[in-house]
């Protein structure tokens, strides 16, 4: 079903909050209070086909399987055609029936939702203009900011200040892919709505981020590449994750060579090596960021299983690895 303009900018309501807070602030909105104890991450990924919803689904089934957090919240910014978020419920860890999407906040330690959705399965930028209907840089951030307020609400008004929350947000393609195009952006020129990369959408709100890495063969470049621009738009990386590739185009000889692993062992030996490097002057704005992220939080998962074979028991087995990605 087509959706209007109207109905694919759900905008959550603004809830007070009156505890001690912290603050995400955007460079056009105002700064928007969260309570200490929610956690937030924004998921990056290489490119397009890396497995960020993947390990979405993973950090989320964590989070929910380890009862430290009162309420688990999964958030897709941007979905042009299919849906992330039925992804996540469909993969949702033992009862299935206790997920819940946007409109059911606090009845489940689960809580999904798409904040601006197109039809058209193609960038964004693209798909906004194709169907006509815009969404500005503003627009995303100021929808987001309020999503972000209201879980602290929900998570306050429910269980005071004991429990934590934990928000886990997919962005959409890889880190300069681009977002939504729109009349209001500042980019906009006389034959084209403008439109911002991923990267340069959510770098005021300064979340610290999990990035994706490229897992198979070619994918040490377009990773290295991607954190070095993360890096340089001031975001903090906490861990990167590699999923073991399988290049179907590989002769059998190629097939045995777990490149996802290699890749990581090239993330691991590019840090130490800029690390060395540092002049006596100290850290340049980049080295600093990336000597944030340390050898355990580089971590490659298997290859997933083929299809249609389903992913609960491929989920069960790399629990542990979710689990420290929290941590």
């Amino acid at each position: 079903m087509a959706l209007t303009q109207r109905a694919a900018r759900h905008l959550v309501p603004r809830i007070t909050c009156k505890s001690a807070f912290r603050s995400l602030s955007s460079g056009s909105a105002n700064p928007v209070p969260l309570l200490p104890n929610h956690r937030v991450h924004l998921l990056f990924g290489a490119n397009t086909d890396v497995g960020k919803s993947i390990v979405s689904t993973g950090l989320v089934r964590a989070a929910a399987s380890s009862q430290h957090y009162a309420s688990v919240n999964y958030i897709k910014p941007l979905q042009c055609g299919g849906s992330d978020e039925s992804f996540v419920l469909r993969h949702r860890n033992d009862d299935k029936e206790k997920c819940t999407t946007k409109d059911s906040y606090g009845e489940s330690d689960i809580n999904c939702q798409t904040l601006f959705r197109w039809e058209t399965p193609a960038s964004p930028h693209l798909a906004s203009r194709w169907e006509n209907l815009p969404v500005s840089d503003d627009e995303v951030l100021s929808s987001l900011q309020s999503s972000l307020k209201n879980i602290d609400g929900i998570a306050e008004s429910s269980t005071g200040d004991g429990m934590s929350s934990i928000t886990i947000i997919e962005s959409a393609g890889g880190v300069l892919s681009p977002s939504s195009s729109s009349p209001l952006n500042k980019s906009t020129t006389e034959s084209n709505w403008g439109w911002s990369t991923q990267a340069d959408l959510y770098a005021p709100l300064n979340i610290p981020l999990i990035f994706v890495g490229d897992g198979k063969l070619g994918g040490i470049s377009v990773t290295l590449a991607s954190l070095e621009a993360l890096w340089s738009r001031g975001y903090r990386v906490d861990a990167v994750v590699f999923i073991e590739g399988v290049d179907g185009d590989s002769s059998d000889d190629e097939s045995s060579i777990q490149f996802g692993k290699g890749n990581t062992e090239a993330l691991r030996e590019y840090i130490t090596m800029q690390l060395h490097n540092v002049p006596k002057v100290g850290l340049n704005h980049v080295k600093r960021k990336a000597s944030i992220l340390d050898q355990d939080s580089i971590i490659c998962l298997p290859s997933l299983p083929p299809m249609p074979v389903p992913l609960d028991d491929w989920y069960e087995n790399n629990q542990e690895e979710f689990l420290k990605l929290h941590h």
